[in-house]
């Protein structure tokens, strides 16, 4: 980190950002060549894509300057001036994440020029005391009134994006979008991945790691992880809420238009962990372990496929031929 050492911030790399979750707003998916051109967002920026294990592709950086207060223990006080970095990635062509993310790292003290933060890139540079633990805990608790958000930029990106010439807002159906606020430590002190994730309500999740050192984790990698970690929980949330939602009074024909959705677009692109850099896969092992996402997803899939056939079943039959 740069500037003098303080205070406990020196110790540490914190990451804190979040991200929102959706489905395109579009009937089909999206093929690679639309995604490319509603993520570029900067000209003469390149939108990276991959094909495997899973569609997906990222758009360009856009920055946000940021000079506010951050959220510390009661007696301290500190400030953050920088920028923070907002992306768009589309998975599968057909769900939408806006991430917004910084690197929090000690100042000098003094309020430099905005030309100095503008050439680093998300990080945010923050002047006062305090510790890594105490500003990664109190920022996904929330924020108070001027403090960091990176959730304002994410609102900006969504709505650019969604509302796109590209697509037709005729999604085939109504989804809830999820909210992953998180904050990330990267600690000399630890020797394994530790992680707490919290549903918080309907929409709003929390999401607090430490990673050791040893992992030689890169910002974009932790960012990711995050993206990964946001991706799968939203598809989990959609699908039960399918798999949840009382049956249809009006038909099996209505059951199944709402029902083959969820199946044709959404249950291929489970893959938790595929993307991540191979040292994360630890994390990934002990959230299944824990909570049994794969499991969960199993058993949603399976009552989903199960109600479809049963509907299918009892579709009227055409006359035979005569």
């Amino acid at each position: 980190m740069t500037g003098p050492a303080r205070d406990g911030l020196r110790r540490s790399l914190i990451m804190v950002g979040e991200i929102r979750t959706g489905l395109v707003m579009n009937r089909v998916a999206l093929p690679t060549r639309a995604v490319t051109e509603l993520l570029s967002v900067v000209a003469g920026e390149r939108v990276r894509s991959c094909e495997r294990p899973v569609r997906s592709s990222v758009s360009p950086d856009l920055l946000h300057g940021v000079d506010c207060r951050l959220s510390t223990a009661p007696g301290t006080r500190l400030r953050g001036t920088g920028t923070l970095q907002a992306r768009g990635r589309v998975v599968g062509g057909r769900v939408l994440q806006c991430s917004t993310r910084a690197v929090l790292e000690t100042g000098s003290g003094l309020r430099l020029p905005w030309t100095h933060y503008v050439q680093r890139p998300g990080v945010v540079e923050v002047t006062g005391r305090g510790t890594p633990a105490d500003l990664a805990a109190r920022f996904v608790a929330g924020c108070g009134p001027d403090s960091l958000e990176p959730g304002a930029a994410n609102a900006l990106l969504l709505a650019r994006l969604q509302r796109s010439r590209l697509l037709d807002q005729r999604p085939p159906l109504r989804t809830r979008r999820t909210r992953l606020r998180w904050s990330a430590v990267v600690d000399d002190g630890s020797a394994r991945f530790g992680g707490t994730f919290t549903l918080v309500g309907d929409e709003l999740r929390t999401f607090r790691i430490v990673v050791p050192s040893s992992a030689g984790a890169s910002p974009d990698q932790i960012t990711l992880l995050c993206e990964d970690l946001a991706f799968h929980d939203w598809l989990l949330t959609t699908v039960a809420t399918a798999a949840d939602r009382p049956r249809a009074g009006r038909g099996a024909a209505i059951g199944l238009m709402r029902l083959r959705p969820v199946v044709d677009d959404l249950v291929h692109l489970w893959m938790p962990g595929a993307v991540v850099a191979p040292g994360f896969q630890e994390i990934w092992d002990q959230w299944e372990a824990h909570a049994g996402f794969t499991r969960q997803w199993s058993a949603c899939v399976d009552r989903i496929r199960d109600r479809l056939a049963l509907l299918e079943s009892r579709l009227p039959t055409g006359p035979g031929p005569g």
